[in-house]
């Protein structure tokens, strides 16, 4: 449980350099690319514009979000979130929904997050986000690393990746308190966009920041979320050039979390296999990536999950036919986390440079 005492000198501490920060130009150039995304968000989403969104419209609007920055490829990622959607017609009708409809929020969310696929809840908290930032935050990693930082763990599931929509409604409730009580440390935060920025702001400085006091994690902020490093995994792979899906059949009898296909001249195709393992039976794991391993296209089986897990499955498969054992890898979750954290962080230096220009991209 975290003690408020020390939340609220932590919280002070990153005011004040939040403070100090907001007197250089880069504060002024990153507000005013935020002022700059409200007002593109706010009329890409109206209702009618919503109604009649094209392809382009749409992969413009997509290519946007934050949450897209670690794709390299955005024109594949476009062309995924339609086909897994059935077209592009019930991503507008879902959308519409969301953002427009009359029954209550939450109902909308739960709706969207259930019959919409793709879209994780960084993207979809981003959109909300964009489109209302007076009642919405986002919901991602950053933000949840500093508010952990912050001392937030007793108050919000920050080990939570995918969120309900009551969980959602509450987060934006505390971060309306927090932005109110980060002005009484002289920081004036116009909505939740803003609040992000300084979360945003939080989770750079927090590994450096001398003077502060490391809270003490709940259980729960030890532990990773199953479908969040599924879905890293599955955006590292599509970064480094290859096809990536989730939730694969790739033998009768096995279907796996992540696969990474790769097209190589003289081998045809080539797969990489990956399992995340949070609890359960080992031997239900070691049983699958075995049936997976049948798949004479598959070339490498990879098991995720935290250390300790981890040395349990290499106890598991010891003695198993040398040839499973030798295309057997192990990946350690935290270790998922934080490349994906850093490659988004490459591949956003990077788009600075606009090398290579979207067709999604316009003016």
């Amino acid at each position: 449980m975290t003690n408020i005492g020390q939340r609220e000198k932590n919280l002070r501490k990153y005011a004040d350099m939040f403070v100090d920060f907001s007197k250089s130009e880069e504060y002024r150039s990153e507000v005013k690319d935020r002022e700059g995304r409200v007002r593109y968000f706010s009329a890409a989403l109206k209702k009618e514009k919503l109604e009649s969104m094209t392809e382009l419209d749409f992969g413009e609007f997509i290519t946007k979000l934050w949450a897209a920055r670690t794709w390299t490829n955005k024109e594949y990622l476009i062309q995924k979130m339609i086909a897994d959607n059935d077209g592009l017609e019930n991503i507008r009708k879902h959308l519409s929904d969301l953002l427009h409809g009359r029954d209550i929020f939450e109902s909308r969310y739960a709706r969207f997050m259930e019959n919409v696929s793709g879209f994780g809840p960084g993207y979809v908290t981003e959109i909300l986000c964009h489109f209302n930032p007076s009642e919405f935050g986002i919901w991602n990693n950053r933000a949840r690393e500093a508010l952990g930082a912050l001392g937030y763990d007793d108050l919000l599931p920050l080990g939570k990746y995918r969120i309900t929509a009551k969980e959602y409604v509450h987060f934006n409730k505390t971060e309306k308190e927090l932005a109110k009580a980060l002005g009484t440390y002289g920081i004036e935060i116009s909505d939740l966009l803003m609040l992000d920025y300084f979360l945003w702001r939080v989770s750079q400085w927090r590994e450096s920041t001398p003077g502060i006091e490391k809270m003490e994690p709940s259980k729960e902020s030890h532990e990773f979320d199953h479908d969040e490093i599924r879905d890293f995994i599955k955006e590292i792979g599509v970064s480094l050039g290859f096809e990536a899906e989730t939730e694969k059949l790739v033998q009768h009898g096995a279907k796996v979390d992540v696969v990474w296909r790769a097209k190589i001249a003289n081998l045809g195709v080539v797969m990489y296999v990956f399992e995340v393992h949070k609890s359960g039976p080992i031997d239900s794991l070691v049983m699958n990536l075995q049936k997976a391993k049948k798949n004479p296209s598959v070339q490498k089986l990879i098991a995720v999950s935290d250390e300790r897990q981890l040395d349990k499955i290499r106890k598991e498969v010891k003695g198993l036919p040398a040839d499973f054992v030798e295309a057997l890898s192990f990946w350690d979750a935290m270790d998922v986390k934080n490349t994906h954290q850093k490659l988004s962080e490459v591949v956003s230096s990077i788009d600075r440079l606009q090398l290579v220009k979207s067709e999604f991209e316009v003016g």
